[in-house]
C-alpha cells in the first residue's frame, strides 16, 4: 500500500474570513480568531483505510512545546474539546475530507503551521507534512475568550473601525482629530506580530514569550512598553521640544499605518516623532488589528504626577514666572488607551476596560510603560493593585496646588484646587464622531463624599507602602484644602477675552481685580505671558510687567493687557498656546492670588467642499479653501491630501504666497475605491504655519 500523502488543501478563505470576521485584512493568508472554527479539505493521494487516522499538528513560535501549549497533536476522529484543539470529519468524498478544525479560546495568538500525519496505531512515528500556515487571533466574539464583548455595537467600533476621533484642545476649546487606525491595510499584522518580537520579553525568552501571548494582559503590557524607542529601539521616538528637522513633526501624522511601516520597512528604525495622542492612535491600530477591543481616550487638565504624593505642585517665582524646575506638570490634555478583557490575575470586579498609556512617561517594572490598570481600581482608589493604578488615579483626580518660590528660598502655598485636574474625560462616542463624556468611569463626582472618600482610601494605601520617604509623607499627604485658586478673602481677579483671539491678530485680555473688603488696598500685579506647549511646560516667556493698582471699597477695576502679533509670532510652537499669568499681591497683607489663563489661539481657516455621500468608482470633485488671516504674507505653501479607502497615499499640491487676507482654492478629483464611512483630510503648512487640518466626512455605499 502505498503511503498516505497530502495532494492540496482547501482553505475556503473567503468563507472562513467572513465567517471570522478577519475579510477587511488587505491580506492573502488565512486569518482566524481562536476559539471558533474553521473548515479545510485535504485532497488525499488515496482514500483512508481501515484502522488508519489522520493526525493534526499545530505549531507557533521559533520553539514550538506540548509543554508551553505552542505545539499541539490532536486526531481527526476524536470527540470535539472545547478547551483544546480538535476536529470533527463533516464530509468525505474518495480522496477528499471535509473537516472543521476548532481551536481553543486560550491558544497563543500568532502565525500556525498546520501539518498532517497518519496515525496507524502502532509506535512508528511518521514525520508529518506541513499543509499550511494561517494566524490566530483574539475573539471579542467568542464566550470563553478572554476578551469577550457582548454588545455587536462595541465590537463593531472596537475592532473592526479603521477610522476614528481624538479628542486634543484644552477643557475650554475641545478640538476632534479625525485618525485612520487602518488596522486591516496591508502589512499591519505582519508589523504587529513584528513588534512583539522585538520586546525585551522575547530577546530574553522567545518560547516563553509566545507561549504567554495566549493572555491579553500580557499582550497589552508588552505592547505599551514596546512602542516606544525608550528601551528596546521600538516604534516611536517623542519629542516635544517643537523641534523636528530631523523627522516628522507629531502634528503632520494622521494615521497609524505609515508610521508603522516606516519602523518596520526601514530595519526597525524608531520613527522620529511623537506625542501622546501619536503613541494613543498606534497602540489602538495594533491592539484592535490583534482582535482586542480598543479605543483612545483623552483626559483634559491631566495630572504628571511625577513624586507620586497625589498632590501636583506648581512652582512660580516673585513675579509670577512659572519655574522650569518643577518636577510635576499639568497637562492641557493627555492620551493614553483603554482596552477590554477579563484580569484573571484580579478579582473579577476588576475586569473590563483597562487602562495604559504608551507615551513615555515613567518606568515601571524598570522600563517605559504604564498600565494596564483596571478602570474599575482607578475609580475606586486602589492604587496598590496592578498595574501603575497609583499613577494613573493621580492622572485625573490629584489636587493642583500652586506655590511661590521667594528669592530668599522661603515657598509659600498660595492655592490648592480639589477639582481642576481630570476634566472632559473623552473618546469616540459608539457608531458617531460624537465626544462620549467617560469621567463618570474614572472618578466620582468632584466635592463629592464618596469621592473624598476614595481620595483618602487612595492616600492611606499610598501611606502604607514601603517606598514612601517619611519626609513625602510628612511634607504632602495632608488634608485637602478648599479651593481658592482666584479668589482670597480680600482680593478676587479673573482674565477674560473681548473675543476669539486668532493666529497673527493683536489679542487683547482684560484682568478684572476686585476689592472684597470695605477699606481701601494697594495691590502690586505681577503680570507674564509665555508661550507653552500642550503638556503644561513653559517655552518662551513673551512679556512680563508689573503695576501697582489703588482699589476703593468693594470697587472692581478692568486692567486692559494688550499683546501683539509682533511680540508673540517669533515664540509661537504648533500648539499656539499662550499662558498669561496674574500674581496679585495685596501690599501690607499676607494676601497673594494667582490668576492665569490660557489662550488657544485659533488658526487660519481652511474649507473643505465635497459631497457627503457617493458610491466606489465614482469620481467626485473637492474645493479647498485656505484664507490667510495673518498680518503678513505666507509663503512655501502647500496642501496634503489623504483619505484612507478615497486617496492612495498621500497628494502634495504646492501653493503661491498668500498675501493678507488673500484666499486661494484648489480643486482635487478623487475616485473612492473602498465602501463605509470615510474622511478627507486636508494639512496646510507655511512657512508661518505648520500643520493646520481640516476634515470632511463621506459616507461611501458599495
Amino acid at each position: 500500500m502505498t503511503d498516505l500523502h497530502i495532494n492540496g488543501c482547501d482553505w475556503y478563505l473567503p468563507t472562513n474570513k467572513t465567517n471570522h470576521r478577519t475579510d477587511a485584512f488587505d491580506n492573502s493568508a488565512l486569518i482566524l480568531r481562536r476559539g471558533q472554527p474553521f473548515t479545510i479539505t485535504l485532497y488525499l493521494n488515496r482514500p483512508l483505510q481501515s484502522g488508519e487516522n489522520v493526525v493534526f499538528t499545530t505549531e507557533t513560535g521559533p520553539s514550538p512545546s506540548e509543554e508551553k501549549k505552542t505545539r499541539t497533536t490532536f486526531s481527526l476522529f476524536e470527540s470535539t474539546r472545547q478547551k483544546s484543539w480538535s476536529s470533527i470529519l463533516t464530509s468525505s468524498n474518495s480522496n477528499a475530507l471535509t473537516l472543521a478544525i476548532n481551536s481553543p479560546p486560550d491558544a497563543p495568538i500568532g502565525y500556525y503551521i498546520l501539518s498532517v500525519s497518519k496515525n496507524t496505531g502502532s509506535t512508528q512515528q511518521v514525520a508529518p507534512q506541513a499543509v499550511g500556515g494561517f494566524y490566530l487571533l483574539f475573539n471579542p466574539w467568542s464566550h470563553g475568550d478572554d476578551v469577550f464583548l457582548a454588545d455587536e455595537n462595541e465590537r463593531q467600533e472596537y475592532v473592526l473601525n479603521e477610522r476614528g476621533v481624538i479628542f486634543t484642545g484644552s477643557e475650554t476649546e475641545v478640538l476632534a482629530m479625525t485618525w485612520y487606525f487602518n488596522q486591516f491595510e496591508k502589512s499591519i499584522l505582519e508589523i504587529c506580530f513584528a513588534i512583539l518580537d522585538r520586546s525585551i520579553e522575547f530577546q530574553n525568552d522567545p518560547g516563553s514569550d509566545v507561549s504567554h501571548r495566549n493572555d491579553p494582559l500580557y499582550v497589552c503590557r508588552v505592547l505599551n512598553a514596546t512602542l516606544n524607542s525608550k528601551d528596546e529601539n521600538g516604534v516611536l521616538v517623542e519629542n516635544w521640544s517643537g523641534f523636528y528637522n530631523d523627522g516628522v513633526s507629531p502634528t503632520s501624522w494622521n494615521g497609524s499605518s505609515v508610521i508603522l511601516k516606516n519602523w518596520y520597512f526601514s530595519g526597525y528604525t524608531p520613527v522620529k516623532y511623537g506625542q501622546c495622542w501619536v503613541y494613543g492612535g498606534v497602540l489602538c491600530t495594533v491592539l484592535r488589528s490583534l482582535g482586542i477591543p480598543t479605543r483612545v481616550i483623552t483626559n483634559f487638565n491631566s495630572a504628571q504626577d511625577k513624586n507620586a504624593n497625589l498632590y501636583i505642585d506648581i512652582v512660580y517665582d516673585n513675579r509670577g514666572s512659572s519655574k522650569e524646575s518643577m518636577q510635576d506638570l499639568m497637562w492641557n490634555f493627555h492620551v493614553w488607551n483603554e482596552a477590554w478583557f477579563i484580569r484573571k490575575d484580579l478579582a473579577p470586579a476588576y475586569s473590563g476596560w483597562q487602562v495604559m498609556d504608551a507615551t513615555p512617561l515613567e518606568k515601571s517594572d524598570g522600563i517605559y510603560r504604564c498600565g494596564p490598570a483596571p478602570l474599575v481600581a482607578i475609580k475606586e482608589g486602589d492604587v496598590d493593585l496592578k498595574y501603575d493604578v497609583a499613577f494613573m488615579f493621580a492622572s485625573v483626580n490629584a489636587d493642583m496646588s500652586s506655590w511661590i518660590h521667594y528669592s530668599d528660598g522661603t515657598k509659600k502655598r498660595i492655592s490648592n484646587d480639589t477639582k481642576y485636574i481630570g476634566k472632559y474625560i473623552s473618546t469616540k462616542a459608539v457608531g458617531s464622531d460624537g465626544q462620549l463624556d467617560v469621567t463618570n468611569s474614572y472618578k466620582y463626582p468632584e466635592g463629592s463624599l464618596e469621592e473624598r472618600q476614595v481620595f483618602e482610601k487612595a492616600v492611606n494605601k499610598l501611606l502604607e507602602s514601603p517606598f514612601v520617604e517619611i519626609e513625602k509623607k510628612l511634607l504632602y499627604f495632608r488634608k485637602r484644602g478648599e479651593q481658592k485658586p482666584r479668589s482670597g478673602e480680600i482680593l478676587s481677579g479673573m482674565f477674560s477675552l473681548p473675543q476669539v483671539p486668532s493666529l497673527g491678530q493683536d489679542i487683547n485680555m482684560i484682568l478684572t481685580l476686585q476689592n472684597l473688603t470695605a477699606g481701601n488696598i494697594q495691590v502690586t500685579v505681577n503680570m507674564t505671558s509665555s508661550s507653552i506647549l500642550y503638556t503644561g511646560r513653559h517655552k518662551y516667556e513673551i512679556w512680563a510687567d508689573a503695576k501697582i493698582v489703588p482699589l476703593g471699597p468693594r470697587e472692581d477695576i478692568n486692567i486692559s493687557i494688550p499683546l501683539t502679533y509682533a511680540q508673540y509670532k517669533n515664540y509661537m510652537g504648533e500648539d499656539n498656546l499662550i499662558r498669561m499669568t496674574a500674581l496679585c499681591e495685596v501690599v501690607g497683607t499676607e494676601e497673594r492670588i494667582l490668576v492665569e489663563k490660557d489662550i488657544v489661539l485659533v488658526k487660519p481657516p481652511i474649507t473643505i467642499k465635497c459631497p457627503d455621500q457617493t458610491t466606489v468608482k465614482s469620481a467626485f470633485q473637492a474645493q479647498i479653501i485656505i484664507t490667510n488671516t495673518l498680518s503678513e504674507t505666507m509663503d512655501s505653501c502647500y496642501l496634503l491630501f489623504e483619505g484612507g479607502g478615497l486617496i492612495d497615499g498621500v497628494i502634495r499640491k504646492d501653493l503661491p504666497p498668500l498675501q493678507p487676507g488673500q484666499r486661494t482654492e484648489v480643486i482635487l478629483t478623487i475616485t473612492p475605491f473602498k465602501s463605509g464611512g470615510k474622511t478627507v483630510i486636508a494639512t496646510f503648512s507655511c512657512d508661518k504655519i505648520k500643520n493646520i487640518k481640516s476634515y470632511h466626512n463621506i459616507t461611501v455605499a458599495p
